[in-house]
């Protein structure tokens, strides 16, 4: 028996009509009959096309956060959906690790702190492509990015014609009004792209009272203040650019910003001390003002070398920034019977002169490895000064010499660096080496410090499945933390009325040495595990257990403890002949020698680490300021005829007890 069935096929193919076919099924073995089907072009508009795909991407060395656009967020509000890094009101970082350093379209923002912070929070979601997170700065950047780097890469507007926008946020409160407007305007043609970008912060009210007491164990002992504070600011930034691309290969680019920041903060304060029958009271009336200037000029070639992403770039980079500020103070206290006034002002002044030049080479090897090499030069000149002054009696005002300071320093750094990197289909690995040459003058002491340091890095990453999903990132890196300007200075900076700063010319950079792993799930949730190995950050761990000055046989535990011989003698130190100004304003050239000794090894041993180099650095620091003051109190003719003895006692009264504290006695100045 033959049992037959008929049926219907309905066939829908992407871009053509649909059709019927009629066909014939049968038990026998004979072949299916299935009657011609002839299909027909046919468009049909879908209506919506939904592509989901994660935001956060993980290459070799860096994490990438895609930023689409609409998303209506400021820089800040981005980089807080990066993975790892860390923001507050003044500090970024990677991970927990300060230092971090940020970039925009590879140019480096000198900025730190709140006014870092308030900058991220001018640029607007709708401008930027992506954001790039390196927790370990690579080879290719300077050493000193201990703390990682961050990317921003503006978006470029492909669009013939302008294309802007234009934004106005504001927050009110009873004691706060904030308004932050910003716009930006872009326009291509042909080969150009300009754009330009403007924002603020404008805080016109800012104001809040603080009120403190203090309960004692005495009972007829009481404290209680209050502090009146206002605190308007003002912040802006205008940045503008073009680029011109001359033609598939070769691209010249120019950007101009002005970063500015000011604020006068008054505020007033009232304060009582009882101690039994006895009242003190203090009033305070303080005026702060600061302006801060930042002029940035960039330029950069882009040259490509084939299709394959093989490129020569030319970045430069020129920063000026200028600090003021201009405060005064007012203290009228009340005790008892007894009144007293006090009057004084500071001005500071700090400006900053930075230029780079990198010059880099990256060649495609393959579609996944390449290697890039490069050179890197850096100029940073800094002046720094300040000057404190009291008012007399007579409403005159006098310089607190203790107080103030100059400081001039030149810092020149030229870099050599190397990378290589090679993505496999179950991981990828990064390595690259960075030699890094640095000189630091001090012009007012005459000093220059030089060394060359080597920086390895190298990243490797391991991909448990073929979407990456799950990945395993081992890091290392050296990198250094060189000392600041004022850590070097070993003038004396009075820092406020109760603690002052004196640096070591001598101070050595700190080294570290960073390594980690990182567990990373779905492209964003991380697990890292790491550390920071320091050389030179803390000298020695050793302590002073004996001083022995009586002549004969002593003891000492090998291994464990060692020894070091200080002179009891005499010693000579003569210092190097310097320009000296007169009251009258001529010009003399001091010529100057000293004779001094170890008092107190101990004191010499923990505080100069028993280096009579150091010794020698912190005598020439106190005996050319004590004779600049002294010389610079007196006129020419009376400089002459004091060189019998009197111009010698008046500088060592100068110096006073200063060196004690160091274990030193100065015996005897002869200039």
């Amino acid at each position: 028996m033959t049992n037959s069935m008929r049926y219907l096929i309905f066939l829908i193919l992407a871009g053509f009509t649909g059709v019927t076919a009629w066909g014939q099924t049968s038990t026998t073995a004979r072949p299916m009959a299935v009657n011609d089907t002839l299909t027909e072009d046919s468009t049909y508009a879908l209506q919506e096309v939904v592509v989901r795909t994660s935001p956060v991407k993980r290459k070799a060395d860096r994490f990438i956060l895609s930023v689409p656009p609409a998303q209506n967020k400021d820089g800040v509000e981005l980089l807080q959906q990066a993975p790892g890094v860390w923001l507050s009101d003044e500090r970024i970082s990677i991970n927990g690790s300060s230092g971090t350093k940020v970039f925009v379209d590879n140019r480096e923002i000198k900025l730190t702190g709140e006014m870092l912070i308030g900058y991220l929070r001018s640029l607007k979601s709708d401008d930027i492509a992506r954001v790039e997170v390196l927790p370990m700065a690579g080879a290719d950047k300077d050493a000193d990015a201990q703390g990682g780097a961050i990317h921003i890469i503006m978006r470029r507007h492909t669009d013939k014609g302008f294309q802007g926008n234009l934004s106005m946020n504001a927050s009110f409160a009873s004691s706060l009004q904030s308004y932050q407007p910003s716009g930006s305007l872009n326009y291509h043609s042909g080969k150009w792209d300009t754009y330009g970008f403007a924002s603020g912060t404008l805080v016109p009210q800012n104001k809040g009272d603080l009120y403190v007491t203090r309960d004692y164990v005495a009972g007829d002992k009481g404290f209680s203040s209050l502090t009146r504070m206002k605190q308007p600011s003002r912040y802006g930034t205008i940045r503008m650019g073009t680029v011109y691309t001359m033609d598939s290969s070769n691209s010249l680019g120019v950007e101009l910003e002005y970063v500015r920041r000011g604020y006068i903060w008054p505020s007033q304060s009232y304060s009582t001390l009882s101690v039994g029958p006895l009242d003190m009271e203090s009033q305070g009336v303080y005026r702060q003002k600061e302006t801060y200037n930042m002029y940035t000029a960039t330029a950069n070639y882009i040259h490509k070398l084939d299709k394959d992403g093989s490129v020569l770039k030319l970045v430069t980079d020129y920063i000026s920034k200028d600090l003021h500020g201009r405060n005064q103070y007012q203290i009228f206290q009340e005790i008892g019977a007894l009144n007293k006034d006090t009057v004084y002002r500071s001005r500071s002044n700090a400006t900053y002169q930075i230029a780079t030049a990198d010059l880099s080479w990256k060649q495609q090897l393959h579609k996944k490895s390449f290697f890039q090499i490069g050179m890197k030069y850096t100029y940073t000149g800094m002046k720094d000064d300040a000057c404190y002054e009291g008012l007399e009696p007579d409403e005159s005002w006098k310089p607190n010499v203790a107080y103030g300071y100059e400081l001039d320093y030149h810092e020149n750094i030229g870099a050599l660096y190397g990378t290589y990197s090679l993505d496999m289909k179950r991981g990828s690995v990064h390595i690259g080496l960075r030699g890094e040459y640095t000189q630091t003058s001090n012009e007012t002491e005459r000093r220059t410090r030089k060394y060359w340091d080597w920086f390895p890095h190298i990243d490797g990453n391991f991909y448990f499945d073929e979407i990456h999903k799950w990945m395993l990132i081992g890091q290392y890196g050296r990198y250094i933390e060189r000392p600041t300007f004022s850590a070097l200075n070993p003038n004396r900076i009075q820092t406020s009325e109760y603690s002052y700063l004196i640096g070591n010319p001598m101070l050595r950079p700190t080294y570290i040495n960073k390594f980690s792993i990182t567990l990373v799930y779905n492209f964003r949730y991380t697990l890292t595990v790491g550390g920071n190995l320091h050389h030179d950050l803390i000298r020695q761990f050793g302590k002073v257990d004996r001083v022995i000055c009586e002549p004969g046989i002593s003891f000492k535990i090998p291994l464990i403890e060692r020894t070091q011989s200080l002179p009891k003698e005499t010693l000579l130190y003569d210092l190097e002949a310097s320009d000296v100004i007169t009251k009258d304003k001529k010009t003399m050239i001091s010529d100057s020698y000293v004779l001094w000794r170890i008092t107190d090894p101990l004191k010499f041993a923990q505080t100069l680490n028993s280096s009579l180099e150091n010794s020698e650095s912190r005598i020439n620091t106190a005996v050319y300021n004590a004779t600049k003051n002294v010389i610079s109190s007196l006129s020419q003719d009376r400089v002459i005829t004091s060189r019998d003895g009197e111009l010698s006692d008046m500088v060592m009264k100068a110096i006073g007890d200063n060196m004690e504290q160091y274990g030193i006695e100065l015996i005897k100045f002869e200039t």
